[in-house]
């Protein structure tokens, strides 16, 4: 049996009818374009349906319905036209019927079929729908399942009611202008940050009020299945209303879903006891992949759904004169390129691209070639999730001002034909702060060409997709130092290596500086023991230092940010071994006893692989400069020298074995140990953005001598 989709394509404002005197809403006719053949046989039958506004309009409190409600939809061909009404139900819009124009974006259609609509609610739980907040494993909470008879079939039928979660979107008085509200209108959703701010919530000691509207949030994710909100929220007796932004999309539906309520009742209600019902219905899978739980929750992204052979297709249609594309649910639209790419020309340009991706009325997208071969390739990214479903394709690196004048317009994924490339320090921890802080959500991802493969950025570098999960598992991160001549002697690193590869597993990640010698004789063993390699590599090509590209993960900076690589390197590794080396090491050396002098770094053994004495004369000028007070007195003893690859292993393992006692043993200050856990824990998570860092603060009983 084929499963039919039962939403209608967006529909747009096809004329504006003479307002008469003394109403507040705006009469219009809706044109909804190119619908399928199911949707008009079902309204011919007379099967229920409903009109689902646009939902960045419902979010400013903007109405739209059918009107009259008994009048049925025209329908000529595959068009469908639908007599309606825009009504204003916010005070601080003003005037915001005057804002609409013929071809605005209004909504869809949606048919009920009751024979589509799913009876057994549970029988879709933690695997095509999770709804609720997660407190245990497989549990969840804050929804419950209720039946009630279907008027139609006769069926009894499961539907859920959600409760609020505890924050809502305020308006911005002194944001909202002609403009602002207007570029909601006409660019939906994504310029909604401009004029609101998101706060949290007290549900039980805050009350809706009587005229009030309310922009709250609750917590789904769907898999192939729609959920349709009802328009009466509970206790129905409240007369309490959803505004019609009312269609949950599969697929695209995930995490946070915003509900929008208008009390048209006299008397207020606390929040907590309002409840939002949702009714369920199967759809036709779009997607070729197999449908995953954790992709459903946190939501399919570009790179779950295309193969590297459709991703490389895809610049293959980027314009000879375009900065880039942009795709949007199946539109892809040119940016031209302006003749100074940095000006604000450029941004301009920018933003009417922007703007004609987000267009619905129907137009000519692309030529009949263009369209036969990117076909299969859009229906697969029609299910990209929420801010994820606009897509920047260029073929290098957009400026940071590009990149902040496409998140202005909602646009969140980046991907971008580059081989290699380099980056300046403040791009980098631009990528970081986009990518992994608050609730930007974005995704920068690159194509190799020469390698047929696709990279993910993912705190702080490039790797695959499938590697951030064993990127997450790491524990111990050993920062590699050494030199990248030939004559340097790197036996004892890969001695130790081999070792603690043994005894530390997947817990090890290695980072190193993405070059040869040392670094490449590093990476090299780390991927036969498939542990995780990051290398953190630098523009020295001119200095015979060219930069690995088989790392796990990757990230290379510009000539002349030595400092700003190696500070990247400290931060995400806990565990430093210094190999034979030159003035390189040297320096690297000093800036992890540096690190660790000042708590940046957490407190740790710091290897020394000397059979030659090399960095004998260094540890004694530790000693000497802790002896005249010049630095702590402990610093000094967190430097051990070792003869072998065995004595480096040993002091490693007793010293993850049960760190306080390596502290106390080598007479390490608790207040020092504890400071240094505070701050660099902090420093850390506050720059790659990782949620855990390791620390030392836990005794590892498996590794316990």
């Amino acid at each position: 049996m084929e499963i039919p989709q039962i939403i209608s394509p967006d529909g747009h404002i096809n004329a504006i009818h003479p307002r008469k005197k003394r109403e507040n809403f705006l009469r219009a006719e809706f044109l909804f374009p190119f619908v399928s053949d199911y949707i008009c046989g079902a309204l011919r039958e007379g099967k229920p349906f409903i009109f689902s506004g646009r939902s960045g309009n419902a979010q400013i409190g903007i109405k739209t319905a059918q009107f009259p409600q008994d009048k049925l939809p025209r329908i000529e061909a595959s068009d469908i036209f639908l007599e309606g009404q825009i009504q204003n139900l916010n005070p601080l819009l003003g005037a915001a019927l005057d804002l609409f124009k013929k071809g605005d974006e209004i909504g869809r259609l949606a048919v009920m079929d009751p024979e589509l609509r799913i009876q057994d609610v549970r029988h879709y739980l933690h695997k095509r729908l999770f709804v609720g907040r997660l407190v245990g494993k497989g549990y969840y909470e804050g929804f419950e399942i209720c039946q009630e008879q279907d008027p139609l079939t006769g069926k009894t039928c499961d539907y859920i009611s959600m409760e609020l979660e505890p924050y809502q979107y305020c308006f911005e008085p002194s944001a909202m202008n002609p403009s602002s509200i207007n570029a909601v209108i006409k660019k939906g959703r994504s310029a909604l940050s401009r004029i609101r701010s998101r706060m949290p919530l007290d549900l039980k000691n805050s009350r809706l009020q009587p005229g009030e509207l309310f922009v709250g949030a609750i917590k789904i994710s769907l898999g192939d299945i729609y959920g349709i909100i009802d328009s009466v929220p509970e206790p129905i007796s409240e007369k309490i209303e959803h505004l019609p932004a009312w269609i949950l999309d599969p697929f695209r539906t995930f995490r946070d879903r915003q509900v929008e309520l208008y009390h048209f009742g006299t008397k207020a209600i606390a929040l907590d006891k309002i409840r939002i019902r949702i009714r369920f219905f199967r759809t036709r899978n779009p997607l070729t992949v197999p449908l995953e739980k954790n992709k459903v929750k946190e939501g399919y992204r570009l790179c779950d759904l295309l193969t590297n052979a459709e991703v490389s297709t895809l610049f293959n249609a980027i314009g000879k004169t375009s900065l880039g594309m942009i795709l949007n649910k199946g539109n892809f639209v040119q940016i031209p390129q302006a003749l100074n790419p940095n000006g604000e020309a450029q941004l301009e340009i920018i933003k009417n691209a922007l703007l004609e991706s987000t267009y619905r009325k129907a137009r000519p997208q692309a030529s009949a070639g263009e369209e036969d071969r990117f076909q299969e390739t859009l229906e697969k990214l029609s299910v990209l999730g929420g801010v994820n479903s606009r897509v920047f394709i260029g073929r290098q690196f957009p400026a940071l001002e590009v990149i902040d004048a496409l998140r202005r317009s909602g646009l969140r994924t980046f991907l971008i034909d580059m081989n290699n490339p380099s980056f300046e320090d403040d791009y980098i921890k631009k990528m970081i702060k986009l990518t992994h802080a608050g609730h930007s959500g974005c995704e920068f991802l690159r194509y190799d060409s020469d390698t047929d493969k696709l990279y993910s950025f993912y705190h702080g570098c490039f790797m695959e997709p499938d590697d951030r999960e064993r990127f997450d598992r790491v524990r111990y991160w050993l920062a590699f130092y050494g030199s990248h001549t030939q004559e340097a002697d790197n036996g004892l690193t890969i001695d130790l290596i081999n070792r603690l590869a043994i005894r530390l597993g997947y817990e090890m990640g290695i980072v190193h500086g993405g070059g040869p010698g040392l670094m490449k004789e590093a990476n090299d063993l780390a991927r036969q023991h498939n542990i995780m390699s990051v290398g953190i590599a630098i523009d020295l090509e001119g200095e015979h230092q060219a930069s690995l590209t088989t790392c796990d993960g990757l990230i290379k900076y510009k000539e002349g940010l030595r400092l700003a690589r190696q500070d990247h390197i400290q931060k995400l590794s806990n565990l430093p071994i210094v190999n034979t080396g030159g003035y390189g090491s040297a320096e690297e050396l000093a800036i992890t006893i540096t690190s660790m002098k000042i708590h940046e770094n957490p407190l740790a053994p710091i290897i020394l692989l000397d059979p030659d004495n090399l960095w004998k004369h260094a540890q004694k000028q530790t000693d000497e400069i802790a002896r005249l007070k010049y630095g702590p007195a402990f610093t000094p003893r967190l430097i051990k020298s070792c003869k072998n690859a065995q004595e480096a292993e040993l002091t490693l393992i007793r010293f993850l074995g049960n760190p306080d006692d390596w502290y106390l043993k080598n007479k390490i200050p608790a207040e020092s140990v504890e400071k240094a856990r505070i701050k660099a824990g902090r420093i850390r998570r506050q720059t790659l953005c990782q949620e855990t860092v390791e620390v030392f603060e836990k005794t590892n009983y498996r590794l316990k001598q």
